[in-house]
C-alpha cells in the first residue's frame, strides 16, 4: 500500500472514529474566525478571503498539533472570541477589519462623537455577551477535555499551513515567502486586529513624544528675517502619486497644467527624485532631517512644522487624507506638531459612518482662505493632499475632468489592467484620462492658493513637491501603480513660488532658487531648503543641502524600494531608462501583490 494511501485508510478512520468531536471542534473555530469568514464576501465574493480563512483555521489549531488538548487551546481562545463581535461591526460598516487608523479615531473621539456610534456600540455589547455565553457552553459540553488530535489531524493542519509559504518559496526565494506569511498573519483575524491596537497605541505615544521634542529644539533665525515687519505666510503643498511626466508645465503633450503655465514667476525644479516608492517612507524624508528609509527616526526628530514653531509661526495641517490612514499611520504623526489640523477625510458622520475614502483637494481651499481671514502675523501652512492616488476618479470632481473618464468604464478597465489580462489601448487611455485629470485638479488647487497668497500684502512662498510618482500607461510593466523603482515613480514635480515683497526683501534666497532649477537633486533637502526660505537654522540643518543657498551641493540621491533597500539612483541607473530598472518584469500575480500591498500613499 503505497503512502497517498495509507494516510487516506487512517484519516477516514480517524474522521469516523472521532467525527461528532471534529463538527464540535470546527464549529467552535469557525466562531473564532468568523471575521475571516464574513471578510469572504464582504464587500464582494473572494477566493482571496476564502484562502486566508481556511489559513487562519489551521493556525488557530497549530499548538494542538504538537499535543496541546483541543479544549485548552480553545479556552485559551475565548479573549479571542470577545473581539469578534466589534470586527464583524467594522466589517458590515466599512467592509473592513479594524485599522490602525480606526482604533486612533475611536481613541480620540469625544463623548460628543460616540453619540453617533451608539448603535454600533450596543450591537457590539449585546453581541459580545451573547456569543461568548454561546462559545463557552459549547466547548464545555461539546468539546472532550481528554480530546488531542491524531496524526492525520495534525498532517491536515500543517499541510494547509505549510504549503502556501513553500510555493513562495519556489517561485520567488526566502524574502518574498517570509514576507508572505507576515502578509496572511496581517491579513486575518486575530493577528490583524492586535497588531493594528499594537501601532495604534505605539503612534499615540509617539505623537505625545514629539511635544517634548520641539520644546527642546533650539532654533535661530537670521536677523533680515527675524525684524522682517511684513506679514509671513508660508505653504508647503504634498502632493500624492504624481508624476513629472504628466505634467504639462513639464513638457506633457497634454494640457494639464494651463493654470501653472500661466503663473508668473513659477519656478519649476526640473530634476527632482522622491526619497522612496511609498508615501510611509517618503513624507518624512521631506519633513526632517532623517535620513531617507529610517522611517522611526524621522518621529523622533524635530520636524519642519517644529521648527518654524519655535520661531513664532502659528502652524496649520490641513489633509484630504485620513488622520491615521491605512496607507500611512506614520505621516500624520507630523500632524501633531501642528497648533491646529483639518482633516477632511475619516471623521465620522451623524449616521456613524465615515468618509474613508478621502476628501478631494480642492475642499481644502475654503479652509486655507477662513485661515487666512484670521490675519495672523505669521503663518505656515502644510496642506498633504490626496492628489493622484487610486482611484482616480475619486479624486477631482467632474468639472475639472478634461478628458473623457466615465468612473465605471474606468474601474473595469484598471481592474483588467491590474490583473494582467489587457493591455488593450482603450482600456489604457480611458485609464490615463482620469489620471491626468488628477493632475488637472492639483493644477486648480495650486493656481488657487498661489492666488490667494497674491492678495495678500505679505512675504509669502509657496512650496509644492510629490511625494512620489506614478507608474502611467507609458510604462513597461506596474502600470498604474508606485512602489517599484521606475523613472516616473522616482522623479517627481517640485515647484516654488514667492511673493514680490519675499523676493524685495530675501533676493539672495530667490537667486539661489533659480541657479539651480536645473540641478539634481532628493526631495530630502525639502526640509533644508524650506527652513532656510525661512532663515532658519537648528543643530540638524545642512546649508550644502539648501536649493536656495549658493553652497548648494546635495548629495546621492537615494530612493528606498518597496523592500526598504535604499538605491542609488543615479548610479543605479545612469541613463534613467525604465527599460533598465527591472531585469525582468514582475508576472501577473506579482503585479497583483504590488498593487494590493504598495498601492499606499
Amino acid at each position: 500500500m503505497n503512502l497517498k494511501k495509507l494516510f487516506s485508510v487512517h484519516l477516514s478512520k480517524e474522521l469516523a472514529r472521532d467525527l461528532p468531536i471534529w463538527i464540535s471542534i470546527l464549529l467552535a473555530v469557525t466562531l473564532i474566525n468568523l471575521p475571516n469568514l464574513v471578510s469572504c464576501f464582504i464587500p464582494s465574493f473572494s477566493w482571496l478571503g476564502v484562502k486566508l480563512w481556511l489559513f487562519s483555521t489551521s493556525l488557530t489549531l497549530l499548538l494542538c498539533t504538537f499535543g496541546m488538548r483541543v479544549r485548552l487551546m480553545l479556552w485559551l481562545a475565548l479573549p479571542f472570541v470577545l473581539l469578534v463581535p466589534a470586527c464583524l461591526v467594522s466589517l458590515i460598516y466599512l467592509h473592513n477589519l479594524p485599522t490602525t487608523f480606526l482604533l486612533l479615531a475611536l481613541l480620540e473621539t469625544n463623548t460628543v462623537e460616540l453619540t453617533a456610534l451608539q448603535t454600533q456600540v450596543t450591537y457590539i455589547a449585546l453581541g459580545t455577551l451573547l456569543l461568548a455565553a454561546l462559545y463557552a457552553w459549547f466547548v464545555k459540553n461539546r468539546v472532550p477535555a481528554h480530546f488531542r488530535l491524531g496524526p492525520a489531524g495534525r498532517a491536515v493542519i500543517l499541510l494547509t499551513l505549510l504549503i502556501p509559504p513553500l510555493s513562495d518559496l519556489l517561485s520567488h526565494g526566502g524574502a518574498p515567502s517570509l514576507a508572505g506569511i507576515k502578509q496572511r498573519c496581517l491579513s486575518t483575524f486575530p493577528c490583524s486586529t492586535l497588531y493594528a491596537s499594537y501601532e495604534a497605541f505605539d503612534m499615540r505615544s509617539r505623537v505625545e513624544n514629539r511635544k517634548t521634542v520641539t520644546e527642546q529644539l533650539a532654533i535661530s533665525q537670521e536677523p533680515g528675517f527675524r525684524d522682517e515687519q511684513q506679514r509671513q505666510v508660508h505653504m508647503l503643498v504634498i502632493g500624492e502619486s504624481a508624476t513629472k511626466s504628466c505634467f504639462g508645465l513639464y513638457g506633457y503633450d497634454r494640457e494639464t497644467t494651463p493654470l501653472l503655465e500661466r503663473t508668473p514667476g513659477l519656478m519649476p525644479f526640473r530634476d527632482v527624485a522622491s526619497t522612496a516608492t511609498f508615501t510611509l517612507v517618503a513624507v518624512p524624508a521631506l519633513l526632517t532631517p532623517t535620513p531617507t528609509g529610517q522611517v522611526l527616526k524621522a518621529t523622533q526628530e524635530a520636524s519642519l512644522l517644529s521648527a518654524y514653531k519655535k520661531a513664532g509661526f502659528r502652524i496649520y495641517w490641513l489633509s484630504a487624507q485620513r488622520k491615521h490612514g491605512t496607507f500611512d499611520t506614520v505621516t500624520s504623526i507630523f500632524s501633531g506638531d501642528a497648533d491646529e489640523s483639518v482633516f477632511k477625510g475619516g471623521a465620522f458622520d451623524a449616521d456613524g459612518g465615515g468618509a474613508y475614502e478621502g476628501a478631494s483637494d480642492v475642499s481644502l481651499l475654503p479652509w486655507v482662505r477662513s485661515i487666512l481671514k484670521r490675519e495672523e502675523p505669521k503663518v505656515l501652512f502644510v496642506l498633504h493632499t490626496i492628489g493622484s492616488h487610486g482611484p482616480y476618479t475619486s479624486r477631482y470632481p467632474s468639472q475639472l475632468a478634461r478628458f473623457p473618464a466615465d468612473p465605471q468604464a474606468v474601474q473595469k478597465s484598471m481592474g483588467r489592467i491590474a490583473d494582467g489580462t489587457s493591455s488593450d489601448p482603450q482600456d489604457l487611455e480611458i485609464v490615463q484620462n482620469s489620471y491626468d485629470n488628477t493632475i488637472c485638479a492639483t493644477d486648480f488647487l495650486l493656481a488657487n492658493l498661489i492666488n490667494d497668497l497674491k492678495k495678500l500684502h505679505a512675504s509669502s512662498w509657496l512650496c509644492y513637491v510629490s511625494d512620489h510618482g506614478e507608474n502611467t500607461s507609458k510604462a513597461p510593466f506596474g502600470k498604474f501603480m508606485h512602489g517599484l523603482v521606475s523613472r516616473q515613480i522616482v522623479e517627481v514635480p517640485m515647484l516654488m513660488w514667492v511673493s514680490p515683497l519675499y523676493e524685495q526683501a530675501h533676493a539672495a534666497k530667490v537667486a539661489g532658487l533659480k541657479s539651480h532649477l536645473s540641478t539634481p537633486f532628493s526631495a530630502s533637502c525639502t526640509f533644508h531648503t524650506l527652513l532656510d526660505m525661512g532663515g532658519l537654522s537648528c543643530a540638524s540643518f545642512k546649508p550644502e543641502w539648501s536649493a536656495a543657498s549658493p553652497l548648494f551641493a546635495p548629495g546621492p540621491r537615494l530612493v528606498c524600494d518597496s523592500r526598504g533597500i535604499l538605491v542609488d539612483y543615479d548610479q543605479k541607473f545612469p541613463a534613467r531608462q525604465e527599460t533598465a530598472q527591472a531585469p525582468q518584469p514582475p508576472t501577473a500575480d506579482k503585479i497583483r501583490t504590488l498593487a494590493a500591498g504598495l498601492q499606499r500613499p
